[in-house]
């Protein structure tokens, strides 16, 4: 039976840091790898122990098998890894080229595949807004928001790489496509992604 192992931790923690050889799996994404790790020697972890716990757990319950590899020997392990840095856009699109926008920030996205020291990308729309976490009263389920508000996440080796996305004319071309969508100009930050 062939070894398998993998860090449970998120995407963004294992691209910063892994042990060497180990694949990325994060505890809540398992169910769908079930078929895959069926007959393998399954062997779990994370930075703490928690995780790896829950996903033991979670493995057990599907009828797989799984060790867990002590914190004391991951730290004994090679590791691998780059830094990592979020650029965070906040956008808001007129209500009637919303679609217009959608699909030039998915055109932007795949523009930036090929980029060096491109990471990967979301987009997100605004669903709603949570009474509860916002310490809001009353209730917030039928709230319109209004314009749209979308957040537009890239991920990068550094700044400087981000920085650079912004010369290669097929990004440039679409970035300077989207104003015309837009009510609120893309705002942009770094942040550090810690976890």
């Amino acid at each position: 039976m062939k070894q398998i192992l993998i860090d449970v931790r998120t995407r963004e923690e294992f691209v910063m840091e892994h042990v060497k050889g180990a694949a990325n799996i994060p505890h809540y994404d398992l169910e769908y790898y079930r078929e895959l790790l069926r007959d393998r020697e399954v062997v779990v972890y994370c930075n703490t122990g928690r995780r790896s716990a829950i996903a033991a757990k979670k493995l057990a319950a599907m009828g797989i098998a799984v060790d867990i590899l002590p914190a004391g020997q991951m730290e004994l392990r090679e590791k691998e890894g780059k830094a990592m840095v979020c650029a965070v856009n906040y956008v808001s699109p007129h209500p009637d080229r919303e679609e217009e926008f959608v699909a030039k920030a998915a055109d932007l996205c795949r523009a930036t595949e090929e980029v060096p020291g491109f990471l990967g990308s979301k987009i997100f729309k605004l669903s709603g807004i949570s009474a509860a976490g916002s310490g809001v009263t009353g209730d917030t389920n039928q709230m319109n928001v209004a314009p749209p508000c979308y957040l537009l996440l890239t991920y990068w080796e550094s700044e400087a790489a981000h920085e650079r996305s912004h010369r290669d004319p097929k990004f440039a071309a679409i970035f300077k496509e989207l104003p015309a969508n837009l009510v609120r100009m893309p705002y942009e930050e770094f942040y550090q992604v810690l976890k």
